[in-house]
């Protein structure tokens, strides 16, 4: 063991940015309340709600649960690496992508302007998680390539 960290103190204070920093406190009590605010409306029900709306609340409290964790995660663990910005893209495909699905399937069972509107934004937020994706993988693949050129 030594005394003497293994990253230099530019990556540190790189990653310790107060831009990403207050990003992810956006990030993780955005998740959290949402989370939060969903399960107390769904306890606070006087009767049993429909199967489909008790699966849209669980995947809804997971999702922001899974945001708040990764928040946590990230800032409890200094420095923040380049591999954090792919966790989160990936998070960000995966929940647009099964948003896109359920809007979809809305979509098709009642057909009309509104199906159009759902379906053009499915498509737009699942493009933009994905271009998220692409940029964060390159930026990995870039660090990584620099630290190997050393």
């Amino acid at each position: 063991m030594t005394d003497r960290p293994g990253f230099s103190p530019e990556a540190v204070l790189r990653g310790l940015s107060l831009r990403r920093r207050i990003a992810l406190v956006l990030v993780g009590l955005a998740g959290g309340c949402g989370a939060a605010l969903l399960l107390l409306l769904w306890l606070t029900e006087p009767g049993p709600l429909p199967l489909r709306t008790r699966l849209a609340f669980g995947g809804l409290v997971v999702v922001g649960v899974s945001w708040a964790a990764y928040a946590i995660g990230t800032l409890t663990r200094m420095p923040m690496f380049a591999a954090d910005r792919v966790i989160a893209a990936w998070l960000a495909l995966i929940f647009t992508t099964g948003t896109a699905a359920a809007s979809l399937a809305v979509a098709i069972a009642r057909p009309g302007p509104v199906a159009v509107a759902a379906t053009a934004t499915a498509l737009l937020t699942v493009s933009a998680a994905a271009a998220l994706l692409r940029r964060a993988r390159a930026h990995r693949a870039a660090l990584r390539d620099r630290l190997s050129s050393d």
